[in-house]
């Protein structure tokens, strides 16, 4: 078998097919559409489409990469496309010679690139190409067609001080994670969005000492503290759980003035207290510290380590609710599952979250637990199916 070698670059835009028309250049044009019905660590199921032919192709992903692919019909391909996983990848794939060289330019419906793609005979081959200034080569890249399905591909630097400049001057609004987003940053979006939000009842807490400023203060100390210790390995870890558990003391806190009957004077006392000035000082540097306190998993994409530790927390919770428990053990539990619920639903919609969210966990905990206690086997049903779907994002 001849092992062909392939190099990739991804181009500013499509301009260079009518200029190699204009050079007189014939192109072979076909549509390709693809969709995965199954994706997991240890196996892929893809259906392809090429001009008139249908493909299904089960790629196993052991020590050696095995490919079975086979025809089927198009009555076969469209059926099985309502079963799909992904969203279908569409691209017009344009072949034409370059230097006597088997190349293609393909053009992206969704995300939109432009891409050139070149054969070469030998390695030595490919080591000394050099592509031509006219083509307008962004950077030569591997594109991955489960990577795009899941991720899409994000054409341009990402501008975090715009966003902290954005959420500084208003909170208003729901945060909308790009799906190419790595964990690095989509986590310090969010963290300043929760933070931002943590200070503005900070303040009115302290004019206005109403209780209802005080809950919502005492939510975003609890949310600050669930992100930060299920999503440890994003920044450093040990300055991590040091921040957690110093929200998590916070949060305990901030209850405890809740059932306190002098609450105005320990309101006061412990919202103007040098320690909790401090310790937002210390988080504003570890949100905007753009190096410094980067962890393992920064390079991961933002969509994946949120659907793994989803689905880690929906598995959890259903383990937890089939067997005796108490209420105090319920309340923080259905909190970690509302905030998932609330922020990260939308970077999955699917249908099976927007029924736990929307039907289980919009009321208050006192009357979620009535309700899901009541409805249990239907509650554990959607987990199962969101645990199913978001699996897909784990390999």
């Amino acid at each position: 078998m001849v092992y062909e070698i392939q190099k990739s670059f991804l181009l500013a835009n499509d301009c260079i097919v009518s200029n190699l028309q204009r050079d007189g250049i014939q192109f072979q044009s076909v549509d390709i559409s693809v969709f995965y019905t199954q994706i997991s660590s240890q196996k892929r199921v893809k259906f392809q489409s090429i001009g008139e032919k249908y493909f299904k192709i089960i790629l196993a992903e052991n020590e050696f990469l095995e490919q079975d692919k086979k025809e089927i019909s198009q009555k076969v391909f469209l059926k099985e496309q309502k079963n799909a996983l992904t969203p279908v990848l569409k691209k017009k794939s344009l072949e034409f010679k370059f230097c006597s060289l088997k190349s293609y330019i393909e053009l992206y419906e969704n995300p939109k690139l432009c891409v050139l793609k070149i054969f070469f005979e030998t390695l030595k081959d490919a080591e000394n190409f050099s592509i031509p200034r006219d083509f307008k080569v962004l950077k030569e890249i591997n594109l991955d067609s489960k990577i795009l399905s899941l991720y899409g591909y994000n054409l341009h630097t990402f501008d975090i001080e715009k966003c902290f400049k954005i959420i500084e001057k208003n909170q208003n609004f729901t945060l909308e994670f790009p799906d190419a987003i790595g964990a690095f940053d989509g986590f310090r979006i969010f963290l300043f969005y929760l933070f931002r939000k943590l200070k503005f009842y900070w303040n009115l807490c302290l004019e206005n000492k109403q209780k209802d400023d005080l809950y919502e203060f005492y939510l975003y100390t609890q949310k600050i503290f669930i992100i930060l210790s299920s999503f440890d390995e994003v920044f450093d870890k040990n300055l991590s759980e040091l921040l957690a558990l110093k929200f998590k003391n916070l949060a305990e806190k901030s209850s405890l003035i809740l059932e306190s009957k002098d609450q105005e004077d320990s309101l006061l006392l412990a919202l103007s207290s040098k320690e909790l000035n401090d310790l937002f000082n210390d988080f504003d540097i570890f949100i905007k510290e753009s190096s410094f306190y980067q962890g393992l998993q920064k390079d991961v994409f933002f969509k994946q380590l949120v659907a793994f530790e989803f689905r880690k927390k929906l598995i959890l919770f259903k383990k937890f609710l089939i067997k005796d428990f108490e209420y105090e053990e319920f309340a923080f539990k259905f909190m970690q599952i509302s905030v998932f619920l609330e922020y990260f639903k939308s970077l999955f919609n699917l249908k099976s979250l927007n029924k736990l969210s929307d039907k289980y966990f919009l009321n208050s905990q006192k009357k979620s637990f009535s309700k899901i206690m009541k409805k249990r086997k239907k509650v554990l049903k959607w987990i199962d199916i969101s645990s199913k779907n978001l699996r897909i994002y784990k390999g």
